[in-house]
C-alpha cells in the first residue's frame, strides 16, 4: 500500500542521513587523532569521544550537557586543527541526528551550541591567526556558507520529518477509526481490486482472499454497464442464503472507487415481515384486506370474463367470542378461515377482510359459478365442530356480486357486501345474490341510518309513556318509557320501524343513551308523585365498556336517586356473559332490573336463581288468553309464584279488560299495565291520574 511504502523511504531517509552524520563525526575524531595539536588536543580528542559514545548509547534523546559538549568540541576543535572542515561535518552530523526526531530532541535549540561554537571557534582562529587558509572576504563567505547552507537543509529536514510523523499518526488514527467502523470500507482501483480495506468489509463480503465488491448485475461493481458505480441511491446486493448488503459507492477519482458496505439483512427481513403482514392475515394465514383490496383492483375489470366476489360473514361469532373466550374465538375463526380455504379450490383467493369478515375473489366465475362456490362454502362451515368440547355448526351469510366486462372493483365489492347484509337480515346461514333493487334498498336504509343519527342529535326522539299500575290500589306507581321517531315527512314511526335499523348499525348505543337520559329527568319531575319510570336496555348497551359511567353520570347529572329507576332486558341478556355482569353491577347499585317478556325466549329457573331480579314482566301473549284458557291461566299463576319465591315483584303487560286485571290481582300480581290504565302518551299529558279509571271499572 501506498502509506506502507512511505514508511519504508523515510526509513531509509533517515539511515542514509544518520550514516552520513556519523561520518562526520568519526571524520572529526580521526582528525583530531592525526592531524591534531596544541595543548587541548588530548582532552578534545577524549571529550569527542564521550560525545560520540552519548550518539550509541542515546540515539533518540540526549541531556543538555550533551549539546554544551558538543559546542565545546566545535569551539576547540578550530583551534587545534589546522583547517574549518572537519568541523563542518561534525555540526552536519550534530544538526542532522536531531532534525531526524522530529522535534523530540529540542531541535533546533540542542542544536544551537554547536553552531554557535563553530562561529566562535572561527573567528578566534582567525584572530589569533591560527588558520593557515586565506583570510579574506571570499574565504570568510566560503567558511560561512556551508554553515548557512547546513542550518537551511536541517531545517527543511526537520520539517519534512515532522510532516512525515504527522501524516504517519494521521494515517494511524485513520486506520484506527476505519477498522473500528460498524461500516464496512473498501477502496478499489479501476480494474475493481481493492487497494485499502478493513476487517469489516472482508467479514461482511465473505471474502478469504480481497476480491472484487459485486453488484446486482455482476461480480464487480467497477465495471457494471448499469450505471452502481456513480448510484446517488445505496444499491442492494444478497451475499450467502439471507444476507443483504446496502452498498454505496462514492468515486473518489477517474481510477478510484471507495465502496461504504452495510449489513441491511435485519431490516430486509423486517420489511419482509411487514410486507408478508400486509399481505397475508395474521391469525388465518389467509390473504389480508390490504393486499385482496390490491387483487380486485388487479381483476377488475378483467380482459372480458365474469368476476366473481363473495363477502362472508359468520353470524355467531361475539356470542362465541363473549362466552367462550377470545383464544376460542381466534380458534373459531381459524376453523372458519381453513374450511373456506379448502372449498374454494384453485383460482380463487379466500381472505379475511374484518373481524369476523371473509372474502374469495373468484375470477371467471359468472352468476351460476357463484352461486355454486357460495354452497359450497356454507356446506363446509356447517361441517360440525366439536373443539369447544360439544359440536358447534359454524353459520355464516354470504353475499355474492359479479362484475362483467365493464365492472368497477369499488363497485363489486360493495354490491357483495350489501347483499351479504340482505342475507344476515334474513336470518342469516345463507346466500344472497346482489341485483340493483338491493343497491336501492341499501342507499334507502343508509339514508335511513344518517337521518338517525341526526335525529338523536336534534331531538326528533319522542318519549311516550305507559303508566304502570298497582293492582291492589289502583294506584299509577311507575311508567315505562317508550321511544318514538319524529321523523320529518314521515310522521310518529314506533320503534319497530327503526330499533333494528339502530341495532344493526351501532346507534342503539347513543340512541339508548339520549333515552336514558331525557327519562330520568322526567322521573325527576314526577318524584313529588312517587313515579318512578322504566327504561329499556338493549344487550349492546349493557355489553359496552362505558355504561357503567353513562349510567352514573346520568344520575349524577339529573340528581335521580337509583331507586327510581328500573332498567327493563329481554331474557337474550342471558347469552352475553359482559351484558350480565354488567346488568348485576347496575343492580348493585341501587337500580332495579327488570326481565321483559318472560316466558317467550330462552327462560331458565337456572338463569332466575344466579342472576336475581327486582321485577319480572309477564308477556302479554299469556294475559291475552286468561279466562279463555285454563292452562294458560295455570301458567300466570306459576309465573306469579315462581316471582315471589324469588323475591321479585309480577308485571302483567298487555292488560286490556276489567276482569283480566280483576283475574290477575286475585291471583297475586303485584302490578300491571296495558290499555285498560293508559295507552302510551307523552309526559305533558299526564295531568289526569289513569288510576281513575281503574277504580271506577272496579266500582
Amino acid at each position: 500500500m501506498a502509506t506502507a511504502r512511505d514508511k519504508v523511504e523515510l526509513r531509509g531517509v533517515r539511515l542514509l542521513t544518520s550514516a552520513f552524520a556519523w561520518m562526520g563525526g568519526l571524520a572529526l575524531l580521526a582528525a583530531l587523532v592525526g592531524t591534531g595539536q596544541g595543548p587541548l588536543h588530548h582532552p578534545l580528542v577524549a571529550l569527542a569521544v564521550v560525545v560520540l559514545t552519548t550518539w550509541v548509547v542515546s540515539p533518540d534523546g540526549d541531556a543538555w550537557w550533551v549539546a554544551v559538549a558538543e559546542g565545546v568540541v566545535a569551539v576547540s576543535a578550530f583551534l587545534a586543527l589546522p583547517g574549518p572542515q572537519p568541523v563542518i561535518g561534525f555540526l552536519f552530523g550534530v544538526t542532522v541526528r536531531r532534525s531526524l526526531r522530529g522535534g523530540t530532541a529540542w531541535f533546533p535549540l540542542k542544536a544551537t551550541p554547536a553552531l554557535l561554537g563553530y562561529v566562535v571557534g572561527l573567528g578566534a582562529a582567525i584572530g589569533l591567526g591560527l588558520d593557515s587558509q586565506p583570510h579574506g572576504i571570499d574565504a570568510l563567505v566560503g567558511s560561512l556558507m556551508p554553515l548557512v547552507g547546513l542550518v537551511i537543509g536541517s531545517g527543511a529536514l526537520y520539517k519534512v520529518v515532522g510532516a512525515a510523523e504527522a501524516a504517519d499518526s494521521a494515517h494511524l488514527t485513520l486506520s484506527a477509526v476505519v477498522q473500528a467502523s460498524p461500516v464496512g470500507l473498501v477502496l478499489l482501483g479501476r480494474d475493481g481490486v481493492p487497494r485499502l480495506h478493513n476487517d469489516r468489509a472482508r467479514a461482511l463480503l465473505d471474502w478469504s482472499e480481497p476480491g472484487a465488491v459485486p453488484c446486482p448485475h455482476g461480480p464487480d461493481i467497477t465495471a457494471c454497464d448499469h450505471g452502481c458505480r456513480t448510484a446517488s441511491d445505496p444499491v442492494e446486493v444478497r451475499v450467502g442464503r439471507t444476507g443483504v448488503l446496502a452498498l454505496h459507492p462514492t468515486p473518489v477519482d477517474p481510477d478510484r472507487t471507495l465502496v461504504a458496505v452495510v449489513d441491511v439483512s435485519a431490516r430486509s427481513r423486517r420489511e419482509e415481515a411487514l410486507r408478508t403482514r400486509s399481505e397475508r392475515d395474521e391469525l388465518t394465514g389467509l390473504v389480508g384486506r390490504a393486499h385482496f383490496l390490491h387483487l380486485v383492483d388487479q381483476a377488475v375489470p378483467g380482459d372480458g370474463g365474469p368476476v366473481g366476489l363473495l363477502v362472508i360473514d359468520l353470524d355467531q361469532f361475539k356470542e362465541i367470542n363473549d362466552t367462550e373466550g377470545h383464544e376460542a374465538g381466534d380458534e373459531y375463526l381459524v376453523s372458519a378461515a381453513d374450511r373456506i380455504h379448502s372449498a374454494v379450490g384453485p383460482g380463487a383467493v379466500a381472505a379475511r377482510i374484518g373481524g369476523d369478515e371473509f372474502a374469495v375473489l373468484a375470477p371467471g366465475h359468472d352468476t351460476a359459478a357463484g352461486v355454486r362456490l357460495a354452497d359450497r362454502i356454507l356446506d363446509a362451515l356447517a361441517e360440525p365442530l366439536s373443539a369447544f368440547g360439544y359440536e358447534l355448526v359454524i353459520r355464516a351469510s354470504v353475499g355474492i356480486a359479479v362484475a362483467e366486462r365493464d365492472g368497477v372493483a369499488a363497485d363489486l365489492l360493495r354490491d357483495a357486501d350489501t347483499a351479504m347484509y340482505v342475507a344476515k337480515r334474513e336470518g342469516g346461514a345463507r346466500h344472497r345474490l346482489f341485483h340493483p333493487e338491493m343497491g336501492e334498498q341499501a342507499l334507502a336504509r343508509q339514508r335511513d341510518k344518517v337521518d338517525l343519527r341526526a335525529a338523536i342529535d336534534s331531538g326528533q326522539l319522542v318519549l311516550h309513556y305507559q303508566p304502570i299500575v298497582d293492582l291492589a290500589s289502583g294506584r299509577v306507581t311507575g311508567a315505562e318509557a317508550l321511544v318514538r321517531w319524529q321523523r320529518p315527512g314521515h310522521g310518529l314511526l314506533s320503534p319497530v320501524e327503526f330499533i333494528g335499523l339502530a341495532e344493526e348499525t351501532g346507534l342503539i348505543v347513543p340512541l339508548g343513551n339520549r333515552v336514558l337520559l331525557d327519562a330520568c329527568e322526567q322521573a325527576v319531575r314526577w318524584q313529588e308523585r312517587s313515579i318512578g319510570v322504566t327504561v329499556n336496555v338493549s344487550t349492546r348497551q349493557l355489553s359496552q365498556a362505558g355504561f357503567l359511567d353513562t349510567l352514573d353520570q346520568v344520575l349524577t347529572t339529573t340528581g335521580l336517586r337509583p331507586g327510581g329507576l328500573t332498567i327493563e332486558v329481554t331474557e337474550s341478556v342471558w347469552a352475553d356473559e359482559v351484558a350480565m355482569r354488567t346488568l348485576m353491577a347496575v343492580r348493585d347499585a341501587g337500580v332495579r332490573v327488570a326481565l321483559d317478556d318472560f316466558g317467550t325466549g330462552y327462560s331458565s329457573l337456572s338463569y332466575l336463581q344466579r342472576y336475581p331480579f327486582d321485577v319480572v314482566k309477564i308477556d302479554k301473549s299469556f294475559t291475552a288468553e286468561l279466562g279463555e284458557s285454563g292452562r294458560t291461566a295455570g301458567v300466570v299463576r306459576c309465573i306469579i309464584d315462581l316471582t315471589r319465591v324469588l323475591g321479585a315483584v309480577a308485571v302483567a303487560e298487555g292488560i286490556e279488560t276489567p276482569s283480566q286485571a280483576e283475574w290477575l290481582r286475585a291471583a297475586g300480581c303485584d302490578y300491571a299495565q296495558g290499555y285498560l290504565f293508559g295507552k302510551p302518551d307523552v309526559a305533558e299529558n299526564w295531568d289526569v291520574q289513569p288510576s281513575v279509571v281503574w277504580a271506577a271499572e272496579r266500582e
